[in-house]
């Protein structure tokens, strides 16, 4: 359905969106479970600061992770750091150097989505 609300604000699009959601399914902290659709969605690498004249830069499913608030938080707090493999793997660094991998639970790039009819 369609949500002039949702269309409307900056930020990324519904598809970037569903394919984030798609792709992570879950929180991507290590060992979280919170369901992606109640996580934020966070940037892998924060974006550069802009003009505030310049254009919004597009967002891509490949910039984002699911994160629910409290990891979110966390992470922007303490120093933990994420990368994100070109399989949807998620990689974390903790503040004191441990690395820890969160495995991509769905599909890389969203492509598992389904629209339209019901089966």
């Amino acid at each position: 359905m369609f949500d002039p609300l949702l269309a409307a604000r900056p930020g990324p699009g519904v598809q970037v969106i569903a394919a984030v959601l798609s792709r992570d399914r879950t929180c991507t902290f290590p060992g979280c479970s919170v369901p992606a659709f109640r996580c934020d969605l966070d940037h892998v690498v924060r974006p550069a600061p802009r003009e505030p004249d310049a254009p919004e830069p597009d967002v891509r499913p490949e910039d984002l992770i699911s994160l629910c608030r409290h990891h979110h938080v966390v992470r922007a707090r303490s120093g933990w750091r994420p990368d994100l493999a070109a399989d949807g793997t998620v990689r974390w660094t903790s503040p004191t150097g441990h690395r820890y991998v969160r495995e991509r639970l769905g599909s890389p790039t969203g492509s598992g989505l389904r629209t339209g009819t019901r089966p």
